[in-house]
């Protein structure tokens, strides 16, 4: 028995040196970067006494495992992942892959990272007018002191719209472009508080209120991403602001933009960058507690399998007037399949110039709920050409299209959402007319409208295809204006299906909602919370009471599409 014990110690121990597992353990550090620091140097130890003034120096160093902690202060670079070895994509041994690697700042709050530079040099030309002679980046943001300039002019991508036969020019011809709020112009029609770049000449200009630029901080963004890397694994970014990207110069991508797996996302801030704020792929991820506003096209990208995105804000989004039906708004889950076996809940999008949140082109089995998506330009919520959503317990409202949206989704589940003062219809499932596209079948059929309330939308409350199988809406609660009665509608209406006003004529048109309810109701005093007190918090009292005893039907076990009961929100 003792030199059985014996064998197998030895067989442990053999086995841990071979997995690398005690190596590894060993050989984790913790880097620390201060581009303020006076002992910070470009190279050295990357101790908490000598940190390294450059991110790439520290980067370069980093290996899985290892922890990279930024100091306090503002950072001119890029958190550029393709010069690390992170990964399966650069030098890390198999027994290193794995380990999970951190880069974190010290605390919220304290660590920003700009895609901008500050710049002097300017020459006056005259009533508020400023050139920076031999610039050579196409930069899309200036700031000063702060606040965003209008661009004038301007290309994207590559040269849209100027350069001919550009791939982007044939998309979206019937609503203006890719990038109708493109303000066109040139040096000579500037108006105050406005930049313009003259690539052919290498030439940035600038006009302000005052007549000199001393004493005022000139911020141009120059850097395309601000954290960037491809085939990255089992990485934890934390703690991190990230501002003035310049990523439409060079691409329809994220100034966060990764590729890979077992990625985290924490308490990450991006504000006033130019085009996408996060753009994530890959399987496993996670983005929460984290924030995207005010960025140029859209907050959040993520796509890939079982991701979770939780409590996260997306605001004030699409600054700078992207089409809102090609992509631009709060979040967008699409390509590659889009997301799939994923969790979406707990965010507020609101306030962004498109839809709140968005899903787009084959993205499967996912769960959305308990998100607040308000006060949004386009649709509050859409799952369009995709399938198996279970969309509950959330609130919409005041968006000023439809609340929640399915055109050509199927087999989808809708149940115990707040619908609320949306300008289009409350809940629409509709067929575009889709139908088989190639060997993916696009007919919206199978998708179940269980226990919402309904209330105040300009169209109707509920719309469901005129001719798909299998759809069924029922157990709902509809409110509607003491003069303004119900209306619902199979398709969006038609001289065979008109829409229907009132419970009876749509129960006997579609035999559908046998179970739901109208209440007539005037919004209660103060329902809607304007959107700059952030606190999105209508009054529900006066819709909980009404709808009281239809949640207790539903919980007495009726059929509810096997979602949980609505439980009401939070008080």
């Amino acid at each position: 028995m003792h030199k059985l014990i014996q064998r197998i110690c030895l067989f442990s121990i053999i086995a841990a040196f071979s997995s690398g597992a005690w190596m590894t353990t060993a050989s984790a550090s913790t880097y620390y970067v201060s581009p303020g620091q006076g002992k910070a140097a470009g190279h050295g130890a990357g101790t908490a006494d000598q940190p390294y003034k450059s991110m790439d120096a520290a980067l370069k160093r980093l290996k899985p495992g290892d922890r990279l902690l930024l100091k306090p202060g503002v950072y001119r670079t890029s958190i550029d992942l393709r010069q690390s070895v992170l990964g399966k994509g650069g030098k890390a041994t198999s027994s290193e892959h794995g380990l999970r690697t951190t880069i974190e700042g010290e605390r919220a709050g304290s660590v920003v990272i700009k895609g901008s530079d500050e710049v002097s040099g300017w020459r006056a030309l005259g009533n508020g007018m400023f050139v920076h002679d031999d610039w050579k980046v196409n930069s899309e943001q200036v700031f000063v002191d702060g606040a965003p300039m209008q661009q004038i002019g301007g290309t994207i991508m590559g040269g849209y719209p100027e350069k001919k036969n550009h791939p982007m020019m044939r998309i979206q011809l019937g609503g203006g472009g890719i990038w109708p709020g493109r303000v066109a112009g040139n040096q000579n029609n500037m108006p105050v508080n406005s930049f313009y770049y003259d690539a052919a000449a290498s030439r940035l200009y600038l006009r302000v209120r005052d007549t000199k630029l001393s004493g005022h901080r000139v911020e141009v963004s120059v850097r395309p991403y601000l954290v960037i890397g491809s085939d990255i694994h089992d990485l934890t970014l934390k703690n991190i602001r990230f501002e003035h990207a310049n990523t439409s110069s060079v691409s329809q991508s994220g100034a966060i933009s990764i590729r890979g797996d077992r990625l985290i996302l924490d308490h990450i801030n991006v504000d006033n960058v130019d085009m996408a704020g996060f753009d994530i792929s890959g399987n496993d991820n996670i983005v929460r507690n984290s924030s995207a506003s005010h960025c140029g096209q859209v907050g959040l990208k993520v796509r890939g399998k079982r991701a979770k995105v939780l409590d996260n804000v997306f605001s004030f989004n699409n600054t700078r007037g992207f089409n809102k039906w090609w992509e631009a708004g709060g979040a967008k889950f699409v390509g590659q399949g889009g997301l799939q076996d994923s969790e979406v809940a707990g965010n507020k999008s609101y306030a962004n110039n498109g839809d709140g949140i968005w899903f787009d082109w084959l993205n499967d089995n996912n769960r959305i709920h308990n998100n607040i998506s308000a006060y949004n330009k386009g649709f509050g919520i859409q799952y369009e050409a995709s399938q198996r959503a279970q969309i509950y317990d959330n609130y919409i409202f005041a968006n000023a299209q439809r609340g929640i949206y399915l055109p050509n989704s199927r087999d989808s589940v809708i149940a115990h959402n707040l619908v609320a003062d949306n300008g289009l219809q409350g809940i629409a499932i509709v067929d575009a007319r889709r139908g088989q596209y190639g060997k993916f079948d696009l007919t919206p059929r199978g998708n179940k409208v269980f226990g919402n309330i309904i209330a105040w939308n300009k169209g109707p409350a509920v719309v469901l295809p005129a001719d798909a199988p299998g759809n069924r809406s029922d157990y709902n609660l509809v409110v509607s204006g003491p003069g303004a009665p119900a209306a619902f509608s199979l398709g969006w209406g038609s001289l065979t299906q008109p829409v229907r006003h009132g419970l009876s004529a749509w129960q006997n048109a579609s035999k559908q909602d046998e179970h739901s309810k109208v209440v007539k109701l005037n919004p209660p005093p103060g329902f809607l919370q304007a959107v700059d007190k952030r606190e999105l918090r209508p009054n529900w009292s006066a819709l909980l009471n009404a709808g009281k005893q239809l949640r207790t039907d539903v919980s007495a076990g009726r059929n509810a599409g096997g979602v949980q009961p609505w439980a009401g929100p939070a008080s």
